[in-house]
């Protein structure tokens, strides 16, 4: 497609977004129907192809990359897609299993899909996203239009100047612990286009390869995904519309499954820590049992997001002030990756 009717694509795509966006800022109860025939139009599966490809990644299992299908013809290939959409055939592949190290030195299991299941997820996202957006809460920051990581941290540290104790929360494999049943529940209170639902189940039960063997995926949320954060987000929606309604639990502030709920004292910290088990319990999750923990700030430090927050005493205002400084895990990637581009120019 000429540059130009890109362009045009993607602010028809977006007025569609702002659209669905403001109705279900409207009416925050409201069930959409009639959104699987916009994920299917030429216009959105345009821009779902430029974000996909924009991303890069490997191929899936069937080994098809995206030189593959600029060769065979990009406007062809979406043809394809939606001729499949249309006629209610297209089915998802397995995710390919692929392992990436984490900073511990253990291995993160990702699963990748083939471009084509990459492609309808990205468009399913650009026209569900909106309805979502619109209930989503400001304390969640993770894989969200216009938030990031940043201002994550900078929310801790500011919500720390006038506060002394942390419920440091680590969900154990939240990915792999999704409950299928849950989240679909959590899915259609917004959405009741049936082909739309069947989409998203689809998504869950397509299965993994990993040496050239199928398992299936009767819970869990594959890691990789496109959609993948967008349901983590609905899933955990649930905590952070308790902590909303439940300002006396303290101040939560969570990315993906990454939460901190800091609290003005220890009573209060107790009284947040149990209600977050229970919701834990509730949404069939478990709480990591010594990575989570209370941390009281006057003694201690905890980490989050890359960084180590900590309160140090400040002589000119004769007080105790949050400070954040990268942690240990980050420094060291820092180090590693300073240490292998010097080998690598002076040629070790």
């Amino acid at each position: 497609m000429p540059q130009k009717g890109q362009q045009h694509s993607i602010n028809k795509s977006r007025q569609l977004q702002c659209k669905l966006y403001l109705a279900a800022k409207k009416d925050k109860q409201r069930r959409f129907h009639a959104l699987y025939d916009r994920i299917f139009r030429l216009d959105i599966l345009w821009r779902a192809w430029k974000e996909v490809k924009e991303n890069k990644g490997s191929a899936g299992i069937d080994g098809v990359t995206f030189e593959m299908i600029e060769e065979y013809g990009v406007e062809s290939y979406l043809l394809d897609i939606q001729e499949d959409l249309m006629k209610g055939v297209y089915r998802p592949k397995p995710v390919k299993r692929v392992y990436i190290p984490k900073p511990d030195g253990k291995q993160r299991p990702l699963g990748i899909p083939v471009i084509r299941d990459r492609i309808v997820q990205q468009a399913c996202k650009i026209v569900v996203e909106p309805i979502f957006e619109a209930n989503f809460l400001e304390c969640s920051y993770g894989f969200r239009p216009k938030r990031d990581a940043i201002q994550a941290t900078k929310e801790v540290q500011k919500i720390l100047y006038k506060n002394w104790y942390v419920v440091d929360a680590d969900i154990k494999g939240y990915f792999d612990n999704i409950d299928h049943e849950i989240l679909m529940k959590l899915i259609e209170r917004r959405i009741s286009d049936r082909r739309v639902l069947k989409l998203f189940r689809q998504w869950l039960k397509a299965g993994v390869i990993e040496d050239g063997k199928f398992f299936p995926t009767d819970m869990g949320s594959p890691q990789g995904g496109v959609i993948s954060p967008l349901m983590a987000n609905i899933y955990l929606h649930v905590l952070d519309s308790h902590w909303n309604n439940n300002k006396e639990l303290g101040e939560l502030v969570r990315y993906a499954d990454d939460a901190v709920i800091v609290c003005y004292s220890k009573k209060q910290a107790d009284l947040a820590f149990m209600h977050l088990k229970a919701l834990m319990q509730r949404l069939k999750l478990t709480l990591h049992p010594i990575k989570t923990r209370i941390v009281d700030m006057n003694t201690e430090s905890f980490d989050f997001l890359g960084f180590t927050f900590q309160k140090f005493h400040n002589t000119k205002l004769n007080r105790k002030l949050p400070y954040m400084m990268p942690n240990k895990k980050a420094l060291k990637k820092v180090k590693d990756s300073i240490r292998e581009v010097t080998c690598r120019i002076i040629g070790i």
